[in-house]
């Protein structure tokens, strides 16, 4: 039985490709998710190497209720990213008050090859998963949260039109949110 569970889609965008990710890109997880300084920007300062049982849970859990993808570039892996649908507790967890009825989703990422670091290539894949959320999923509002220290993620996030909502604590540490709605996507661009 897979661990993760797959989907159809495939978005492209010049070098860019988003590929369904599935149990066969477990080795890749676990390659960047034993890395480090990887995993002080996804999972913070006191992050914890990943183990073969967690990426299992992490990415089983996010996949039953999100889309997850591989991200190439120039036909090469360098990281992974999901488009998750927030549900109530969710929600609760992430101090997200945004009517029940609306789609409300989040986007996560990491770029596993350090090598890809500061190349655009995050910047892309957050423009890619926004318009496929907005003009393939009709979802209502997205969010990115990042860890207060992240500054070039919340400056992804800003670029692709997210606005800064908040500060707030999060276990040991300060998470940003950013939030971007379908209105101020279709104003956005509008322009």
């Amino acid at each position: 039985m897979p661990i993760i569970k797959t989907h159809d889609i495939t978005l492209t965008q010049g070098d860019i490709i988003l590929r369904p990710l599935c149990d066969d890109h477990i080795p890749l997880l676990l390659k960047w998710g034993q890395d480090m300084d990887v995993q002080y920007w996804v999972d913070g300062p006191d992050a914890e190497p990943l183990t073969p049982e967690s990426i299992g849970v992490i990415w089983g859990q996010v996949s039953q209720s999100g889309l997850c993808f591989l991200i190439e570039h120039k036909g090469h892996p360098i990281g992974e990213c999901w488009l998750q649908e927030m549900h109530e507790k969710q929600r609760k967890i992430n101090l997200i008050e945004e009517p029940l009825e609306f789609d409300v989703r989040r986007i996560d990422m990491s770029i596993g090859e350090k090598t890809h670091w500061g190349q655009g290539v995050g910047g892309a894949m957050i423009s890619m998963l926004v318009q496929f959320a907005f003009e393939e999923q009709n979802v209502d509002v997205l969010y990115g949260l990042t860890f207060d220290y992240n500054k070039r993620s919340q400056r992804v996030f800003e670029k692709n039109g997210f606005q800064f909502v908040e500060q707030h604590q999060e276990g040991e540490q300060m998470m940003a949110k950013h939030r971007l709605t379908r209105q101020e996507y279709v104003d956005r661009c509008s322009l």
